[in-house]
């Protein structure tokens, strides 16, 4: 429907939603850029550097008139006049287009890096929604890990969890893991409502509540009498289909397991968890490409063998992960390597030894275990592929 804009120096054709909000970060004010709509197959977005954040237009093709518009107001023949029209008078937009993004920058994991190989600093108001800290009542203790604790709460009539940081040091990320859930819109994935800021040192990251706690405690409280194969595939194609979308907005999760699983009141389950407990360190190969290491412990039952040797993710690593997650599901919550010590695990895998899948488990579910484990990465299927099979073993339930 929408006509060709590939020769537009403002065309950036398939960018993630994710991606253009990093891209123009940095940028001055009204500088913009035209993308496909990810929500809206055959509409396009228009994104624009406002003075406190990204703002994002749908730009819609109206099959009747065979024009585009922006507010159903006003309706151009084509994208230069919209541009043009755009460029002279702001005419309800956040702010004039004044001049197209045009500077190209890496996308590498979960992280944005800009060429200088400096990394990203992310400031609240970059955020997509801030909150007031005094709209936010704050409940019972629901979790606590090492960087952070996660309460119950009320915002505006209605229940949430709320992240509060632990450690001021590591506020850089939890602003980071923000940023990238504010980005992302799936059913699959935990929904970022906002950040709220108390004191210069102190957030709070508010997302929707899952009123069923994680995947593993869910599995592993219920247990088979509760929960039937049913259930376990409809978990393993809900965490699929969030992953498959991450894969496609070229993002890895790099932490993939039941316990970063929620379960919503419907038992949808949702992916959770986008990097707080993370250090990112940039360095520079040798070709000029950029890489990622991480200075943490890993998770090393659920982490690919490739990645606890080198320290580098990808969407490839992530499936070796999600196939220890379909194993924990189909083992309902079962710890990984049951027999192997954590720090021998690598030296098995080594050696060309795979776990047996889960008593109980269909053949169709313990295939796509093994793929996810191939040794050569590049062997490995892609989230969209296992979403494929996963609905064909559904349909045949």
């Amino acid at each position: 429907m929408i006509k060709s804009i590939k020769s537009s120096s403002w065309n950036f054709g398939k960018l993630p939603r994710v991606r253009a909000e990093h891209l123009l970060t940095n940028e001055s004010i009204g500088t913009f850029l035209i993308r496909e709509s990810e929500h809206y197959p055959g509409d396009l977005t228009l994104s624009i550097k406002d003075e406190n954040r990204i703002q994002h237009y749908r730009i819609k093709f109206d099959l009747i008139s065979r024009s585009y518009t922006i507010d159903d107001e006003s309706f151009f023949s084509d994208l230069h006049s919209l541009v043009q029209h755009y460029e002279i008078d702001a005419d309800g937009l956040c702010c004039r287009l004044e001049k197209v993004l045009n500077d190209k920058h890496d996308t590498i994991d979960s992280i944005k890096i800009q060429k200088s190989i400096s990394p990203v600093v992310i400031v609240p108001s970059q955020i997509s929604t801030t909150i007031d800290y005094r709209e936010l009542q704050i409940g019972k203790l629901v979790g606590s890990g090492e960087f952070a604790e996660v309460y119950e709460g009320i915002y505006r009539k209605s229940r949430v969890a709320i992240k509060v940081l632990k450690e001021t040091n590591s506020t850089e990320l939890f602003l980071h893991e923000a940023d990238i859930m504010s980005s992302l819109k799936h059913r699959n994935l935990v929904q970022l409502l906002g950040i709220a800021q108390k004191s210069d040192n102190v957030f709070y990251l508010i997302t929707e509540f899952m009123t069923k706690g994680s995947l593993l405690h869910y599995l592993t409280t219920r247990g088979r009498t509760i929960i039937s194969q049913k259930d376990l595939l409809g978990f393993s194609i809900d965490t699929c289909e969030g992953l498959a979308y991450l894969e496609q907005n070229h993002i890895v999760h790099r932490d993939i397991a039941a316990s970063n699983v929620l379960i919503a009141d419907d038992n949808t389950a949702k992916i959770s968890d986008f990097g707080l407990a993370k250090s990112i360190e940039i360095t520079e190969k040798e070709n000029g490409d950029s890489i990622i290491t991480d200075k943490i412990k890993c998770r090393t039952k659920w982490t690919a063998p490739e990645a606890l040797e080198s320290k580098k993710y990808t969407n490839k690593s992530d499936m070796w992960s999600y196939g220890i997650l379909l194993w924990e599901i189909f083992s309902y919550g079962r710890c990984p390597y049951p027999r192997i010590p954590a720090d021998e695990v690598l030296i098995n895998l080594k050696e060309g030894y795979r776990m047996e899948p889960p008593d109980g488990c269909p053949i169709e579910i313990g295939d796509i275990m093994r793929q996810a484990w191939h040794v050569n990465p590049e062997r490995r299927a892609s989230f969209n592929q296992i979403l494929e099979r996963l609905k064909r073993i559904n349909i045949s339930c």
